[in-house]
């Protein structure tokens, strides 16, 4: 699945202020992420030494899976070889960690951990939750813990406490794309490792591409042969001019004991897999194989660029649902979890509205239009995968037409479709692009490697809610977890993968396991600082963006917010980069004057996150309010008045442009006294593909009171076709004009005409910094 509107963007840049007045509770103190349920702390320490041993309850064989995860977990650091033991341990037996079998625990995933001077005790349900009490077993120790190698001059105190743990959802679910780009089976171990360390535990593995078939189906070998390679792959954005492409063919697929390598290795860390097959969209590669299970019987080839195409299955050829039976029935056989994901996502209808097939099959079948066809097909999916004893899971887009009872439904373009799938009693898993996309920027992306687009900051992700509002009790009952989704268009290594995946996993991950009523994003920033070193010591290539700037600016006063209280701000006027030497930060800064303000955040006299950067523009509109008759629900700008606040929004540095879609943009700026102005302009983008459109005129109105308003200019704007996306700009000459108010309309272009990306939709109407002067 690709979210074809790659600029859009929630534009809400870092705007709140870790303050040193929250309060330290036993959680933050041992820094737990995610935090537990319960944490209470006692006096004292547990030395961990080579003379400890591990007793373990003998029946089931998870219970020894458990002890082997402990023991590889505690001993590459420590140096030392623990000693382990099913049964019963003698009763004056100290110095040991024990596994307890505990009926009274009824969630398969909670525990007990209690640890006091002489011992360490884990009590849980079943092996799953003594498992998560070993990963918070490790937090409670030096994060050194997680080095490969031994750690010297390191003392092993775990503090005694005793925590009291359950996880609020039972599917907390972590995404990978490998069809547009291949990753290792070793990568996806370590994915699997890192998952396990945060309480994650299902692997949504995202196998098929319309750029790349990622499994062996041995019924079908052209599927590795032809479908698992494309001949390039695109540089940069399809908006680009001109377009380039790299020339390098990129292949791969996992054979079928691979996948059952990796299934077995998640299952030792009681992660579950779930196996993504893409039907009837984004299927591409698979028609390249096999041409005819197209509409048009090809010639088809696997796609090199990033998108939406047309090219399906196709839903009135039979051997279409052989084809996929056959496949469904290898990929079932391999993956022992309840659900296999059937994509359903961005289907898009014009090759079926000109098939004689697709047309005969809706006309056998009852079917009013093409809708109903995708969910005919989607119908026929879940049948096979019902005889195969499995459960179909599908992106939202299976709700269209109709749905199968037992089909569960991942809420991606929005909380809307998991809000209605619940109030049909269907399952659901929120993983909004608003929140859980995490291929979106995580800060400016000036100073960003490239990215899919959007913008989506640790703690966006952090403050969401999985359970709508909307839902009644028992409708929530439906809603059973939260996933982040990771898609690869710009991810080429797993180096970058870890960059764009953590720390926001760690935001998902506590969504998904800490009940709501216990998250705080204040302490989640404090507690982060240390499993930051935690994330070190493992070696991941995480972001620090934490760290990276925000600001807002009003009344011609900038205020530098950093989401660390321990930071020290430092900055500069003339566009050179800060220094400890340059003028430090203790409160808003008057600008009185156009300026480049750079700033950096430093700890310790170490420059932390990125340079912060604004080119600020003053004019005579320079911080004034403004109200909007609608005001944009996610595309809002960097601010609360992004349209005046001195930023001129560009391509990349795109957080301050505010959007709405088939409406126009219409702000009343509120110069505060008598203002007088020759001059008004603004920003647009034109980007079709990506159904952003230019505005279709700008009308310019004054007023002395803010409500009686007279025009006073008008000018059109072309609205012609062009390559790419690009910002443009209308200027409007006026003679001098003074006023106290100054409304100006944006004009939207309306309803996306017929043979456009997007037809039928409204356009987005993106504008920037109204510049008075």
């Amino acid at each position: 699945m690709c979210f074809r509107d790659l600029f859009l963007c929630t534009c809400c840049f870092f705007c709140s202020l870790l303050t040193l007045s929250c309060q330290v509770t036993p959680a933050d103190r041992f820094n737990l992420v995610p935090v537990p349920t319960s944490v209470v702390s006692q006096t004292g320490r547990f030395v961990l030494n080579k003379e400890m041993r591990i007793f373990y309850p003998a029946r089931g064989a998870d219970w020894a899976t458990v002890v082997e995860y402990l023991k590889g977990s505690l001993e590459p650091a420590t140096g030392f070889q623990f000693k382990s033991q099913t049964g019963k341990a003698p009763a004056a037996q100290a110095n040991a960690i024990f596994l307890v079998e505990d009926a009274k625990i009824t969630n398969p995933e909670g525990y007990v951990l209690e640890v006091k001077r002489n011992a360490i005790t884990i009590r849980a349900g079943s092996p799953a939750g003594a498992f998560y009490a070993v990963q918070t077993l490790k937090q409670l120790l030096p994060p050194a813990i997680y080095q490969n190698s031994v750690s010297k001059n390191v003392s092993w105190l775990v503090p005694c406490a005793t925590i009291t743990d359950a996880p609020r959802f039972g599917y907390r679910g972590m995404h990978l794309d490998v069809g547009r780009h291949f990753f290792s089976v070793s990568f996806i171990k370590r994915y699997i490792d890192l998952m396990a360390a945060h309480k994650i535990n299902r692997f949504h593995w995202h196998l098929t591409e319309d750029q790349g078939w990622r499994i062996e189906i041995k019924k079908y070998p052209k599927l590795q042969t032809v479908a698992s390679c494309r001949a390039q792959t695109l540089i940069g954005h399809d908006s680009d001019v001109p377009v380039k492409m790299d020339g390098k063919p990129h292949c791969g697929y996992y054979t079928q004991e691979e996948v059952k390598e990796v299934v077995e290795y998640a299952r030792k860390q009681f992660v579950t897999i779930v196996p993504e097959i893409e039907m009837p969209g984004h299927a591409t590669a698979a028609l390249a194989a096999y041409p005819e299970l197209g509409c048009t019987g090809g010639p088809y080839k696997v796609i090199e660029n990033w998108g939406v195409f047309d090219d399906v299955f196709c839903a009135g050829n039979e051997q279409t649902f052989v084809f996929l039976k056959d496949v469904l029935t290898e990929v079932a056989a391999l993956f022992p979890g309840t659900y296999v994901h059937v994509g359903g996502d961005e289907c898009p209808k014009v090759r079926w509205k000109t098939c004689a097939k697709c047309q005969k099959r809706m006309q056998t079948e009852g079917l009013k239009d093409e809708h109903a066809l995708q969910s005919y097909f989607i119908g026929r999916a879940e049948q096979i995968l019902s005889k195969l004893g499995k459960k179909l899971i599908g992106w939202d887009e299976i709700l269209e037409g109709g749905l199968s009872p037992n089909a569960t439904v991942m809420s991606w373009r929005g909380v809307e479709g998991g809000i209605e799938a619940a109030k049909q009693r269907h399952d659901v898993i929120m993983t909004p692009t608003s929140n859980c996309y995490l291929d979106y920027y995580q800060s400016d992306p000036e100073n960003e490697p490239l990215a899919i687009g959007g913008f989506l900051p640790l703690e966006k992700v952090y403050q969401y809610e999985p359970v709508p509002a909307e839902l009644n009790a028992e409708e929530a009952k439906h809603i059973l977890g939260v996933q982040g989704n990771v898609w690869t268009e710009y991810m080429e290594t797993p180096e970058k993968v870890e960059y764009m995946v953590y720390p926001r996993a760690c935001a998902i991950a506590e969504s998904g396991w800490t009940a709501k009523a216990k998250k705080n994003w204040p302490n989640f920033g404090l507690r982060m600082k240390t499993h930051f070193e935690r994330l070190a010591a493992m070696k991941v290539n995480y972001s620090k963006a934490y760290y990276d700037l925000g600001s807002t600016f009003q009344n011609g006063k900038l205020s530098l917010l950093c989401l660390d209280p321990s930071a020290q701000i430092f900055y500069t006027l003339n566009g050179s980069v800060p220094t400890t030497r340059s003028i430090p930060y203790k409160g808003p800064v008057s600008l009185e004057q156009s300026s480049v303000v750079k700033a950096v955040a430093f700890i310790n006299d170490q420059p932390m996150g990125n340079v912060y950067t604004l080119p600020f523009r003053m004019h005579k509109a320079s911080g004034k309010p403004y109200i909007l008759s609608r005001q944009p629900e996610k595309y809002t700008g960097s601010e609360k008045y992004a349209l005046t606040n001195g930023l001129i929004g560009a391509m990349k540095t795109w957080n301050n442009w505010v959007g709405l879609v088939n409406h126009d943009i219409d702000p009343i700026i509120d110069f505060g006294v008598k203002t007088s102005f020759k001059k008004v302009s603004l920003q647009y983008v034109n980007g079709r593909n990506s159904w952003i459109y230019p505005p279709t005129g700008v009308l310019l109105f004054v007023s002395e009171d803010g409500k009686t308003f007279q025009q006073i200019a008008q000018r059109s704007i072309n609205t012609d076709k062009i390559d790419g996306t690009k910002v443009e700009q209308v200027t409007i000459d006026l003679p001098e004009t003074k006023t106290r108010y100054l409304k100006v309309v944006v004009k939207t272009f309306g309803v996306i005409p017929e043979d456009e990306e997007g037809a039928g939709n409204g356009a987005w109407l993106f504008v920037d910094e109204v510049v008075v002067e």
